[in-house]
């Protein structure tokens, strides 16, 4: 799953320094650029953040699987998970837009419904995987398992927020001073690509690791032992 996270660091790039090309051609032509918005203006932008976006669909598929795999005492070589996450490509890029959505519009409008649903919907990706369920199904499923554990899953998600966010709380002056840079025309250097491109890897792996763990702890508390009955996803 790192060559795909390089793969889309790599495509970032270019298109990052497309992206700063046309700022630097709107600045020469006299054309005010201000604002922290600006980048969202631009179609470069945009058709990064959908690569990023779909790339990432078959990242998060694919190492579900792999995780799945390693708990049923048969690891998958990274060929099968590849081959896992192209075939649960347009489930999963339903689940995870709706997933965002949700969360994301409950968190901007009261706070709580998004913290209810991140929580309620937490086991919702790997219940796709492991058990070929649709997208509806997965995030009943995931709110079935998680009933009863939803607070210790609460907390648990609240660490793992933090361990995340806290490197940039350190090193936010590099990045803010990359996005200041984009704003006068400049290019991301390859340095920062590849530490942001490492740096979304490990969290990408470890926010998997834990939401497939929550299923699997869910599961075995509600249904018994998991190991050699997670079978749907290698037929």
């Amino acid at each position: 799953m790192l060559v795909v996270q390089i793969v889309s660091t790599a495509l970032n790039f270019v298109l990052q320094g497309q992206l700063a090309g046309q700022i630097r051609e709107n600045l020469a032509a006299g054309q005010a650029i201000s604002g922290p918005l600006v980048m969202f203006g631009q179609p470069v932008y945009w058709l990064a953040a959908a690569i990023s976006f779909v790339l990432a669909v078959v990242v998060y598929t694919g190492s579900i699987y792999g995780y799945l795999a390693v708990e049923r005492g048969a690891p998958a070589s990274i060929g099968e998970c590849f081959s896992a996450g192209l075939g649960k490509f347009l489930p999963g890029l339903g689940l995870l837009i709706l997933w965002f959505l949700g969360v994301g519009l409950g968190w901007v409008l009261l706070f709580v419904p998004g913290i209810m649903l991140m929580t309620a919907w937490s086991a919702a990706l790997p219940a796709l995987v492991a058990e070929n369920r649709g997208v509806t199904d997965s995030f009943g499923r995931s709110r079935a398992l998680t009933k009863g554990y939803r607070w210790p899953i609460f907390g648990t998600l609240m660490v793992a927020l933090l361990v995340i966010y806290a490197p940039l709380l350190v090193f936010g002056g590099a990045f803010m001073a990359t996005s200041t840079g984009m704003l006068t025309g400049q290019a991301p250097s390859l340095l920062f690509m590849l530490v942001t491109a490492g740096y979304g890897w490990l969290v990408g792996m470890f926010l998997n690791a834990l939401i497939t763990s929550i299923y699997l702890d869910c599961r075995l508390a509600k249904e018994g032992g998991t190991s050699g009955q997670l079978t749907d996803v290698f037929e």
